[in-house]
């Protein structure tokens, strides 16, 4: 007969492993940037654009989403002219780009379920 104590160590066993493999799942949909057109605000933080265009302005938010943070990227272009943007962040270095017509706002999603909450967005635009 197996005591008290073998039966938690396989429920343990057991839950653990099924934590990897939903962790596991939500990662895989994390990877690439996807780009929407609105998102809940709960925590929003100017970013610095290293861009010669004052005109368009970046600002980043974290999510929190089931299993993580959700990490958006506010695009608002306030020129007179179109632009063509390329966006970076320290948890996501592979491009996202955004083109936008003058007085529109797009929010990129740069990853899903990150550990991160903060993080800090890199935006280089140019006018058409």
């Amino acid at each position: 007969m197996k005591s008290w104590l073998g039966r938690l160590d396989w429920t343990a066993r057991t839950a653990r492993a099924g934590l990897v493999l939903t962790l596991m799942a939500a990662g895989a949909g994390s990877i690439g940037p996807i780009a929407s057109g609105s998102a809940t605000a709960q925590s929003k933080k100017p970013a610095p654009t290293p861009t010669s265009l004052q005109c368009v302005a970046v600002v980043t938010e974290a999510s929190f989403a089931s299993v993580g943070y959700d990490h958006l990227v506010h695009v608002t272009n306030n020129c007179k002219r179109r632009v063509a943007c390329t966006v970076t962040t320290s948890v996501n270095p592979e491009a996202a780009s955004v083109d936008l017509a003058p007085g529109d706002s797009r929010t990129l999603v740069t990853w899903r379920g990150s550990p991160a909450r903060e993080f800090t967005a890199e935006a280089k635009c140019l006018e058409k």
